[in-house]
């Protein structure tokens, strides 16, 4: 009778076990969907802050030169991407999630992008909007991952900081001229130019964020 008993108990173990282990491996697969779909989530999020953000704004700047909001939008779009980047950081060293995970930032700003492509194609329904998805993601995605890296963990706080704001002064002024450029002078070859330079930009601060966290690359440490 004893030795029944224990047989049973250990088939109990062995099934809580098996059970606990199929659900660590399922967890584990759904992990990077959970992770995209927060991101996306958060893409969401930072559009309507931007939104919000430029719509009060924009009553101060209504006898200002034409410039002048072009610029001001893009410093509020810079900012709160910025924000998010440093939430990101410290939820990430506070869950102890792998600090590559900060790369998913560029998920986020690609929703942002086709949110805010989304909205200027409902205003203004022409061919555009499918030439400024080429132009200006590349720029959502670019400044992401650039304050991707320029949050990544640093051990000398004052270089850590040194190295955000000057991120957050080249953002701003890369998406600013582009969309000084694209509003006040455009040309017949803006569309392709941008878009490549846009391009060939991107790629460079993926791959040095790659790098720089050892994610997807050669260079993770496992």
């Amino acid at each position: 009778m004893k030795y029944r008993t224990l047989q049973e108990q250990h088939r109990r173990e062995a099934l809580v076990k098996a059970r606990s282990e199929l659900a660590q491996r399922w967890m584990a697969r759904l992990k990077p969907v959970l992770q995209g779909m927060t991101a996306a989530a958060a893409g969401v999020a930072l559009w309507y802050a931007m939104r919000l953000g430029q719509g009060a704004v924009r009553p101060l700047f209504a006898s200002a030169p034409e410039w002048l909001p072009l610029v001001v939008n893009a410093g509020i779009e810079e900012v709160l991407r910025l924000c998010l980047a440093l939430i990101a950081a410290y939820a990430i060293m506070r869950l102890g999630l792998e600090p590559g995970t900060a790369g998913l930032a560029v998920v986020s700003a690609c929703v942002l992008a086709a949110l805010e492509n989304a909205s200027y194609l409902a205003r203004f329904p022409t061919f555009d909007s499918y030439w400024r998805l080429g132009y200006a993601l590349p720029i959502h995605a670019g400044a992401a991952a650039l304050f991707a890296i320029a949050t990544a963990p640093d051990s000398n706080k004052l270089r850590r900081t040194k190295t955000v704001a000057v991120s957050l002064a080249a953002a701003w002024t890369w998406h600013s001229a582009f969309n000084l450029v694209a509003a006040l002078t455009p040309f017949p070859a803006l569309p392709v130019a941008g878009t490549a330079l846009n391009l060939i930009a991107l790629t460079a601060l993926v791959a040095a964020l790659a790098i720089r966290y050892g994610y997807w690359s050669i260079y993770a440490e496992r």
